[in-house]
């Protein structure tokens, strides 16, 4: 049959009732669409911060474990006795005090810790040689000491001695019990002298992360960087003995090589223990060389989000047949006035051919066929009142926090469209699409000239997403900060048409962000308040100092009459301390008033090489005292410096006292220059104790001494290279360090021949 054969109420029944299917069809599958990716975004948003939030949980356990160890080899490079009955109480102290751990340890190379090991051989803690290698544990349940096993081949040895590093090893058995060892190498003078080291049962990490349980049957388990799983809810004989290469899944692979390269992510796979599709998100644990899995079942995770669907296609079904009906009555209402307009026609027709020449046509024929217009306005009016079910769909979407809206692109950009999310902030969608108020009228007055100027700017150019942050006003008056991504809809053409994005609260990240500040500016005043006590303790110190040093003075002198030995060394103890002392608060002073912003400079011309040599003099009885040698080079360049002469003079005489002070009895301390037509340098050169790389990094912090058994031998308040630094740096220049133990250091200030001060 052709169309042109099919009746008139069947092509309008057909034609209204597709057209209505098309449309209720596009329309339903762009909003299921749209709110299906959103909350499918959510779902998986959520899902990978609750597996963040454990990761750093987990990293801090593992890095505690890591601390412990790092304790043990740090205390033994200090130690400098040789008692081994002192160390093993030191390592079951620390195994009591740690109830998590499963055995602490040392292990030292043949004759490393005392050179005595032929007298401890076969005893308790050693092995036949007698090397130290003593292991408390709780491998049998009560703490005891057995000797270190297999450390000739295992990671937890072998590891450490060649890369001279700390590490965490795979997870392995030992004794039958599989562990992770936490492991950190004893290197003294740069020779590798032994390992110390905390254990960690799996059995702990498996008992801890198996608790770990998202939505209803979400769990997690965690694996090592190599991929051995360390822990598992289920599936307890895969701990230690199953890797994630062993399934034959490609997602696992994929996840094995994150993991091993310390990526996160997720994949999408089937659970091998369940058989269900699941989701597994993965974060790295950089201190257990490890990462964390959450596993959630799909169906768990998507449940809203099938819920969801499942509801819009109910309504869209629902209304499809609905204006199947309303399509049906108003085919039937067009079609009968029609029906009877051809049946007059044919009556008409009929008694034409009989010779009734008189009859005539219905004069109302053409307002009947008006009516077949206004039947159609009536289908257009019932297809509008299916816009009732429509919004059961936006009913979804308003549910949401997140404002979602669409604004076309005419003066002032009147909101076309915009979720009930706007009702956060007071106001109704109705209000804002009405257009009895602009979207923009809500936008603070002092924001609202740069959130206009940048989308205008994008608006001309090619970027189509626009990200910016402004505060907002709420109907009740308050403030409140959004975070607004859009998306510029433009033309074939390239010109915009449109704009729609979501606005999201982050007005409470924003409070975060000021208390930051606020609690920045309470600390810096104060510092300021520390700065201004030590400014007026140390000056209300000075006055009666200067007197004791005046009155030690004359007793010196014996102005008042003689002394005998005994009183004469006294009083010259109690002048050298007076000065001393003199010394630090001066020093105290100085730090207050650069703290403070106070210290100014007093800029002149001086030659270098006079200040170097007037320095000489006075240093060389210092250095004389301590049978050190004070060289200067023979061809110091009279070089011109335009800065403050007593503060290079002080910077250097630090320099010098320090260099003195730390370089024992047959030493040397050198004076170096350089002169170039932008800049000089000055160095100090030692033979004297050097100083670590750690060290160096807490060399210019005020008061710090690097180790307490220098402090003990060398008085000294660790202000002097604070003040070198500050003083130097005032000038523009820079202080340099270059220094090994046993070595010696070298100091070199370089500062602008001409700074701009």
């Amino acid at each position: 049959m052709k169309w042109k054969d099919v009746e008139l109420e069947t092509k309008l029944l057909f034609l209204i009732t597709a057209g209505t299917v098309i449309v209720m069809l596009v329309a339903t599958m762009g909003i299921t669409s749209t709110v299906k990716d959103q909350h499918t975004e959510l779902a998986y948003r959520q899902s990978m911060i609750t597996a963040e939030n454990y990761a750093n949980r987990f990293d801090t356990d593992m890095h505690t474990s890591m601390v412990l160890a790092r304790t043990i080899s740090s205390t033994m490079k200090q130690y400098e006795g040789s008692n081994r009955s002192e160390v093993n109480n030191m390592l079951r102290q620390i195994l009591l005090d740690n109830p998590e751990l499963l055995g602490t340890y040392v292990c030292y190379e043949p004759d490393a810790f005392d050179g005595m090991d032929a007298e401890y051989a076969f005893t308790e803690g050693h092995d036949g040689t007698g090397r130290f290698i003593p292991y408390w544990n709780k491998l049998n349940g009560p703490v005891r000491m057995d000797p270190l096993l297999y450390y000739q081949t295992y990671d937890y040895y072998q590891l450490p001695k060649y890369y001279g590093t700390d590490i965490v090893t795979e997870p392995d058995f030992y004794e039958g019990i599989m562990l992770v060892s936490f492991v950190s190498p004893i290197i003294d003078n740069g020779t590798f002298q032994g390992i110390g080291g905390v254990d960690l049962s799996l059995d702990h990490i498996d008992s801890t992360v198996s608790n770990v349980t998202i939505f209803d049957s979400g769990y997690a388990f965690m694996v090592s960087s190599a991929g051995i799983l360390m822990s598992h809810p289920t599936e307890k004989g895969w701990i230690g003995i199953r890797n994630l290469h062993d399934f034959k899944d490609p997602a696992f692979r994929e996840m094995a090589d994150d993991i091993k390269n310390g990526r996160d992510g997720h994949v999408r796979t089937v659970d091998p223990s369940t058989g269900r599709k699941v989701v597994m998100f993965y974060e790295p644990i950089s201190s257990g060389a490890s990462s964390f899995v959450l596993v959630v079942p799909e169906e768990e995770m998507f449940a809203g989000v099938n819920e969801l669907q499942g509801q819009l296609v109910a309504i869209s079904v629902l209304s499809t047949i609905f204006m199947g009906a309303v399509a049906f009555i108003v085919a039937r209402s067009v079609t009968h006035p029609i029906n009877r307009i051809v049946g007059d026609f044919q009556n008409i027709s009929h008694e034409a051919l009989e010779g009734k020449l008189d009859s005539r046509a219905d004069t109302d024929v053409e307002i009947d066929f008006r009516k077949i217009p206004e039947g159609l306005n009536d289908i257009l009016e019932a297809l509008e009142r299916s816009t009732v079910f429509m919004k059961e769909m936006k009913k979804v979407v308003d549910s949401s926090p997140v404002i979602v809206f669409k604004s076309s692109l005419t003066d002032e950009w009147p909101v076309e469209l915009i979720s009930g999310g706007i009702r956060n902030i007071g106001y109704s969608p109705k209000e804002i699409v009405s257009g009895h108020m602009w979207y923009l009228e809500i936008v603070h007055p002092e924001d609202r000239e740069r959130v206009l100027s940048r989308l205008n700017h994008e608006l001309k150019g090619n970027k189509n997403e626009i990200q910016q942050e402004y505060r907002i006003l709420t109907k009740s008056g308050e403030i409140c900060w959004v975070d607004e991504r859009t998306v510029i809809m433009r033309d074939s053409r390239g010109n915009a048409i449109s704009l729609q994005g979501i606005i999201f609260d982050i007005t409470e990240s924003k409070k975060a962000e000021v208390a930051l500040v606020e609690a920045k500016m309470v600390a810096e005043s104060a510092n300021q308040t520390k700065s201004q006590f030590l400014a007026n303790m140390s000056h209300e110190l000075r006055t009666p100092l200067n007197s004791i040093i005046g009155f030690s003075d004359m007793l010196d002198e014996e102005i008042f009459g003689k002394l005998n030995p005994k009183q004469n060394k006294y009083v010259s103890n109690i002048n050298r301390s007076g000065r001393h002392l003199l010394n630090i608060i001066n020093d105290i002073l100085d730090i207050s008033k650069i703290e403070a912003g106070k210290m100014d400079l007093s800029p002149e011309f001086f030659l270098m090489s006079e200040l170097l040599d007037e320095l000489m003099q006075n240093m060389e009885p210092l250095a004389a005292n301590k049978d050190i040698s004070l060289l200067i080079e023979d061809d110091i360049p009279d070089c011109d410096v335009y800065g403050d002469k007593l503060k290079i003079r002080q910077a250097l005489y630090n320099l010098l006292s320090n260099a003195i002070k730390f370089t024992p009895a047959g030493g040397s301390v050198w004076i170096l220059a350089e002169c170039s037509p932008d800049e000089l340098s000055v160095s100090v050169k030692d033979t004297g104790i050097g100083i670590s790389e750690d060290q160096q990094k807490e060399l210019f912090k005020p008061f710090r001494q690097l180790d307490p058994a220098t402090n003990r031998e060398y008085e000294g308040t660790g202000l002097g290279l604070v003040l070198v630094k500050s003083f130097v740096e005032m000038h523009g220049g820079d202080v340099l360090v270059k220094s090994s133990p046993e070595k010696g250091s070298t100091f070199t200030m370089v500062i602008p021949k001409k700074p701009d001060i």
